[in-house]
């Protein structure tokens, strides 16, 4: 390409660091026959997928570039980190990925309820996500649990 191509240095954008981590995990298992490729791609996603989940980069990476505003305008990063962990899982067969992929499904059904037709597929990831994390903070000794029923 023959012309120029303004460049920024951004620190913040969990947005991008989300979607590129979503790439790079997908790219991974179509270069599965390349061992040393695959695993330097894997390595990659989990680099950006942890700076896209840094509490101090929360900032969508198009605030206040104008380079980036006019063609990119990002309003949330919930969308990218679901991706990202989606396909980080499907390349690592590590589960937790997938748990933060269930945790964010849940946070959907809980505050934006999206009702018919997703309130059926969203109710059984937030009964799972619930399980889940009972199992987890029951075994922390930190909260007065009740009998239930």
């Amino acid at each position: 390409m023959e012309y120029p191509h303004p460049t920024t240095t951004i620190s913040e954008g969990p947005d991008l660091a989300g979607e590129m981590a979503a790439a790079l995990a997908a790219t991974s298992i179509v270069f599965n026959d390349d061992a040393a490729y695959s695993k330097k791609l894997v390595k990659g996603a989990e680099i950006v997928f942890a700076f896209a989940r840094d509490s101090s980069k929360r900032a969508p990476y198009s605030s206040g570039q104008p380079y980036i505003e006019a063609y990119y305008n990002s309003t949330g990063y919930f969308d990218e980190y679901m991706c990202g962990s989606v396909w980080l899982f499907l390349a690592t067969s590590n589960n937790t990925y997938l748990s933060l992929a269930m945790l964010l499904l849940t946070r959907v059904r809980m505050f934006l309820n999206p009702g018919y037709p997703y309130e059926e597929m969203l109710s059984m990831y937030h009964e799972s996500t619930s399980l889940t994390m009972c199992s987890y903070l029951h075994q922390s000794n930190v909260f007065n649990w009740t009998e239930g029923n």
